[in-house]
């Protein structure tokens, strides 16, 4: 993290949020503002020291990228003493963009704006006139801004920004985990570690979703499901989404990615880590892993509609 780097992202969030305020770029001032945030965490993050590299030899950043799949335990190895993560975030962030612009166009910005909007008036929370007035009110607005490539491209940004974020976090919860069970590994270690426990996993689902996107009907891809994944490697399809919403993102959250993650991120631990046993790996991978299943459940719980 290099502190100047992150005072030059801070002010060009400030700008961008700026011109957005006075209408000379329009609707990017949350884009803005993220950026600000973005500069702020880097600047918070480069205190932070990297560990002694001890003149290990470095694997370039290609060899990484393309040894993980085949070779994880080497590459965390690596990244103990080199850790990074910049390219491994650029490239997912690249193809999530890539794959939500693809879905639109095969779907259409219309299915996709309507959709949400439908799904958002069938809400009790809508049920007074007011509050449905004010939701239709956004459904043209809402269809333009997915038509708008100066939004999309903000989106691309925002969805760069928060992958940050997410494995700044990450990182901070597996060196509590390793602090707290007599472990150590650098922030560094541990944040490169969630980061490259991910990037083959995202790889896989963008690009078997992208050839199953252009496979299927647009007419059988659902408009909110299918943004995050149309990968069948789970058993909800013993389920209807309409019939059990809850059930369904139950069995959805026990996959095979789901399993090649927690693989891949018990082994980033053990070996990207100064100490750290596979009991507290796969503690800490695991205690992540149903928590983000019981807030997927609860999220089906309280707005089944949108996967309906």
């Amino acid at each position: 993290m290099n502190r100047i780097a992150g005072i030059a992202v801070a002010v060009v969030g400030l700008i961008i949020a700026a011109l957005s305020v006075a209408k000379i770029i329009p609707a990017l001032t949350w884009t803005g503002v993220i950026l600000t945030l973005l500069g702020i965490l880097i600047i918070g993050l480069s205190f932070i020291r990297k560990p002694e590299t001890d003149d290990a030899p470095r694997m370039s950043t290609p060899e990484t990228l393309a040894a993980i799949f085949y070779a994880p335990a080497e590459v965390f190895r690596n990244l103990r003493r080199h850790p990074r993560w910049l390219a491994a975030v650029l490239v997912m962030s690249v193809l999530s963009a890539v794959y939500y612009n693809a879905f639109l166009y095969r779907l259409t910005p219309e299915r996709v704006a309507n959709y949400a909007i439908d799904k958002t008036l069938e809400m009790p929370m809508m049920s007074s006139e007011d509050a449905r007035r004010g939701i239709e009110a956004g459904r043209a607005a809402s269809i333009e801004a997915n038509k708008n490539p100066v939004l999309r491209a903000g989106q691309a940004v925002n969805g760069f920004v928060g992958q940050v974020f997410l494995y700044a976090f990450l990182a901070a919860v597996f060196l509590l985990f390793a602090l707290a069970m007599g472990g150590k590994i650098n922030y560094w270690q541990a944040f490169s570690a969630a980061v490259y426990a991910s990037f083959p996993v995202a790889i896989i689902r963008y690009v078997l979703n992208a050839i199953i996107l252009f496979i299927k009907d647009p007419v059988d891809v659902h408009p909110i499901i299918g943004q995050s994944s149309l990968v069948q490697d789970s058993l909800n399809f013993l389920v209807a989404p309409s019939t059990s919403p809850v059930l369904y993102t139950l069995l959805s959250a026990f996959s095979l990615l789901a399993f090649y993650w927690i693989f891949m991120n018990v082994t980033g631990l053990k070996n990207a880590g100064e100490r750290v046993s596979p009991t507290t790996a796969w503690a800490a991978t695991l205690t992540l892993f149903f928590i983000g299943v019981v807030l997927s459940v609860l999220a089906a719980f309280l707005f089944p509609s949108f996967i309906s």
